[in-house]
């Protein structure tokens, strides 16, 4: 963002008279107000991108100026001047959402030095927020690649729960996609502006999972160098993932336990817990319940974490969905690698759909990335996918369908009247020989 305009208050003609020259020189546009009782007049008929404030004025002074335009929302950056000894009010400015101040007397270089540092502030703002919108879009729910009805109950049941702080569940097959979902509901939060953390609980040695979970302070254990904020603590006013929560050993299952119910964490070799706001989202690929009974989870945990439960299909389960997510891959590795692959073959297509998945998602990742780097055709086919044959069905002709049904159909009836062939030719609406000329052409096949 550049600043481009800027209103000087201040009950002081020659201090107004000399920022004026001062902002105007620098390429500002400039306005002036005697108090801030017209400094608001004026920001209701314009806006501005920054109000210069001094501390001390008749009728309004800096503080009422600076709480009425938050009162009336008004966006521009607030920089307050104080021409007293201490700074106690400028900095009481400040906490109430000031962005700067200036100590009178200053010097021309210093107050475009403070505008320049506000609009540096401003572009960075302008730019998180960019980013944030991006981030949100990508992560929304609609932006999710998946139409089956299973995935589309989960979703409805996301955009419900993601405002609310309770913890959530996340129960599927390794490689269904657990930690995007977690993703989209962060961000489609009120928290998604702080940070997403995610640890895999199982990815992390037993003896450091505990300071990498709640931090340590220094000397705490050999090679803690210095003090150390916990993930719990990076998280803070933010989403905690915790991946994989059925890997984590009983003891700090206890801590972790406290941690949820307490709001606090202590890290290790400290005596004083540091209170945090996070919200909790864990996932598993594991029967916790199962777990539970085997003695290898905490009960307590269980029901602290499974406020809700979302349970998420493995791709076999999905439908036409492994087709959507094929097509999707392949654009994007086309990009990734400067590929021009044009999709797939039918026989492909059919492979693809009836191929179990047992890796899912990540399993179907691998196999379109492989088969884009070393394709030199304009289709994929089954081999360059690396599925095997027997998930590869040709396609059967309309007259070939019709006599698989009909056989498979007539046997149907046969078997369900005992084997009697005047009741099946009757069922059906059939003369009676054509239900000896199916049977004879049976016994030919077989």
């Amino acid at each position: 963002m550049t600043i481009q305009r800027v209103l000087v208050v201040d009950d002081e003609e020659n201090i107004r008279h000399m920022l004026q020259l001062i902002l105007r020189r620098a390429g500002y546009e400039v306005e002036s107000a005697v108090d801030g009782e017209a400094a608001l007049d004026v920001l209701a008929r314009s806006s501005f991108d920054v109000v210069l404030a001094d501390l001390r004025m008749p009728r309004l002074d800096g503080l009422g100026l600076l709480a009425q335009m938050q009162e009336r929302s008004l966006p521009a950056t607030v920089i307050v001047m104080s021409a007293y000894g201490s700074n106690e009010t400028a900095i009481e400015a400040m906490k109430r959402g000031a962005y700067d101040y200036l100590n009178k007397p200053f010097a021309a270089d210093e107050v475009v030095l403070v505008l320049r540092k506000a609009e540096e502030r401003e572009r960075l703002k302008a730019e998180n927020q960019r980013l944030l919108s991006q981030i949100r879009r990508e992560y929304s729910f609609q932006n999710v690649i998946a139409r089956s009805p299973r995935m589309q109950e989960i979703f409805r049941t996301c955009e419900k729960i993601a405002e609310y702080k309770s913890t959530v569940l996340l129960h599927g097959e390794s490689g269904t996609g657990k930690e995007l979902i977690a993703r989209a509901v962060h961000y489609s939060s009120q928290r998604a502006a702080q940070p997403f953390v995610a640890v895999n609980c199982g990815a992390i040695p037993e003896n450091l999972l505990e300071s990498e979970l709640f931090g340590h302070v220094k000397g705490s254990f050999t090679g803690a160098i210095r003090d150390k904020k916990g993930l719990f603590e990076e998280a803070d006013g933010g989403t905690l993932f915790l991946d994989e929560i059925g890997e984590l050993p009983l003891a700090l299952q206890v801590k972790l336990l406290r941690a949820l119910q307490e709001k606090t964490v202590t890290r290790v070799g400290a005596n004083r817990p540091e209170t945090v706001d996070i919200r909790v989202l864990a996932a598993t690929n594991r029967d916790l319940e199962n777990e539970i009974r085997e003695g290898r989870f905490r009960e307590d945990l269980y029901y602290r974490l499974n406020v809700v439960t979302l349970l998420l299909p493995p791709l076999r389960e999905r439908g036409d969905d492994v087709l959507l997510l094929a097509r999707y891959l392949l654009e994007r590795y086309n990009k990734e690698f400067n590929r021009k692959i044009k999709g797939f073959t039918s026989d492909a297509l059919i492979a693809l759909r009836k191929y179990p998945w047992p890796g899912n998602i990540r399993q179907l990742e691998n196999k379109i990335k492989k088969a884009v780097v070393l394709s030199d055709k304009p289709l994929l086919s089954p081999e360059e996918l690396d599925l095997e044959p027997e998930f590869i069905q040709p396609v059967m002709t309309l007259v070939e369908a019709k006599e698989q049904f009909q056989r498979r159909y007539i046997s149907e009836v046969l078997e369900r009247n005992g084997g009697n062939r005047t009741k099946t030719a009757h069922e059906l609406g059939v003369d009676p020989r054509t239900i000896f000329r199916f049977l004879e052409k049976e016994q030919g096949r077989s």
